[in-house]
């Protein structure tokens, strides 16, 4: 199922025993473009609390009518958990100490962007699958790990100098990756409209600038597939939006 992360963002976060909190950011990763833990505001129950981090590993679905997110964690757990101070950032370190607690697989160990896996609630119980010299190795590694609210409206650089703004991401809850990047072009054309690119597209974030780099002109721009909210997970409308991005590439 496609979502945008406006739907994700506000979601309520239910556990086994009850209701955990509500998503307040998105931390993805910008290699894989893949969504690595919701920042969940646990608050009303833990008053506290700092940053609480909740991974795509624990869940069970997304219930899109009522946005919430249930997840195969208890509220005790939640509660005891890692956390990090509000300004902090996610450190490898960190995740490792998150990960080991929950007892879940490490993402970073293998090819892909779950690891050997599809999707990441595979990850549940791989504990015993990790071994002493990967871990060492991989603890040294910087991650990627970037805020979505933080690059929502950036700035975007088209090869033509022109400029657009990051509006929204589609996310694809299979296997929690940033499927589309939905762009605002209302400095762009006339009246402007709001389009899709694929993540692919953006060829570099620049943090200090808050922009990021397109590698399509705006003439290739003027051809994407315009964003549609509704038809999101209508079959011909994202055959039709595959097929304009494959002809853009």
């Amino acid at each position: 199922m496609l979502i945008n992360l406006k739907e994700l963002n506000g979601s309520t976060i239910h556990a086994v025993d009850g209701e955990i909190g509500q998503v307040n950011d998105i931390y993805f990763d910008d290699r894989y473009w893949t969504i690595r833990f919701m920042v969940v505001d646990i608050q009303p129950w833990v008053p506290l609390s700092e940053k609480t981090l909740i991974s795509p590993i624990s869940l069970l679905e997304f219930n899109i009518e009522e946005q919430q997110l249930n997840v195969s964690i208890t509220k005790e757990k939640v509660k005891n958990s890692p956390q990090m101070d509000e300004l902090e950032t996610v450190s490898r370190e960190f995740e490792k100490t998150y990960f080991d607690y929950y007892a879940y697989g490490y993402y970073w160990l293998g090819g892909g962007a779950w690891g050997e896996y599809a999707y990441p609630m595979a990850l549940v119980e791989q504990a015993a699958l990790k071994t002493d010299n990967a871990e060492n190795d991989e603890t040294k590694i910087t991650n990627h790990l970037r805020s979505t609210n933080e690059i929502t409206h950036y700035g975007i650089n088209a090869l033509d100098g022109k400029k657009g703004y990051i509006k929204d991401f589609i996310c694809d809850t299979y296997n929690w990756s940033l499927r589309y990047v939905v762009v605002d072009t209302r400095d762009w054309l006339p009246g402007g409209k709001k389009v899709l690119i694929t993540p692919k597209q953006l060829e570099a974030l620049n943090w200090e600038d808050k922009t990021a780099t397109c590698n399509l002109n705006l003439e290739q721009i003027k051809a994407c597939p315009e964003y549609d909210e509704e038809q999101l997970n209508n079959a011909e409308y994202l055959a039709e939006v595959e097929n304009t991005l494959m002809f853009n590439k």
